[in-house]
């Protein structure tokens, strides 16, 4: 990929603009779940997610907005809204790319990437950086940025023009999977409370049936 690609590609970036919206009901449909997210404005594309296998959907879907603040709306006034029956859950897709995310030892991709060059204060990493830095793996640049040590890399930032700028973008791209991995472990924690409740409530309705679903009547005495 030339420079020229890469610069096309971090104008038509879409992380902020793509949405990420959950709990969609399974009988509800495209138009409906379609209908639902230009309530917020128009959008642009939408894809339902299936499995594979079977073509069954998933429940969730990546919506495309015009812009940012488009799509940011519909995080805050989608969030909760039902969709026959069951809340909407909504958030930039960006924030859940560690659902989609490649393994530790796989290219980190040019999207994020790009994306970490976006971040980068002054002036922005060359395209050509851009590129070397979507074929390396996290574990790659996590090794080689954390060997370096402090002082070699200040040394070798005010030698290497451009370099400061790079391992910036370096460290973005590992602070966003640093943030991935700690927003799927909340997650994870979340699910496995929420899975704790419910088999709470699930328990105390069997012990309600159980004692024929009436609390105990005390027997009233006779006033005399």
């Amino acid at each position: 990929m030339d420079d020229a690609a890469v610069a096309t590609a971090s104008a038509n970036c879409r992380c902020s603009r793509m949405v990420y919206v959950g709990n969609i009901a399974f009988n509800a449909t495209e138009e409906e779940a379609r209908d639902a997210c230009e309530l917020i404005g128009a959008v642009l594309s939408m894809r339902l997610a299936t499995d594979a296998a079977t073509g069954k959907r998933k429940g969730y879907a990546f919506v495309e907005y015009a812009d940012d603040a488009t799509a940011q709306s519909a995080c805050r006034n989608l969030q909760g809204h039902l969709l026959r029956g069951r809340p909407l859950r909504v958030g930039l897709a960006d924030s859940d790319r560690a659902r989609r995310r490649k393994a530790e030892h796989e290219p980190v991709g040019l999207e994020d990437a790009i994306h970490a060059a976006s971040l980068v204060s002054g002036r922005p990493p060359a395209p050509s950086i851009t590129r070397l830095l979507a074929t390396a793996s996290r574990h790659h640049l996590r090794e080689t940025f954390e060997s370096m040590g402090a002082e070699a890399c200040k040394a070798l930032k005010e030698q290497v023009p451009g370099l400061a700028e790079a391992m910036e973008q370096v460290q973005h791209l590992l602070d966003m999977a640093a943030a991935d991995d700690a927003a799927e472990e909340a997650r994870r924690k979340k699910r496995a409370a929420s899975a704790a409740e419910e088999s709470d409530d699930q328990r105390a309705k069997l012990r309600k049936v159980e004692d024929g679903g009436k609390a105990a009547v005390r027997p009233i005495l006779p006033c005399f």
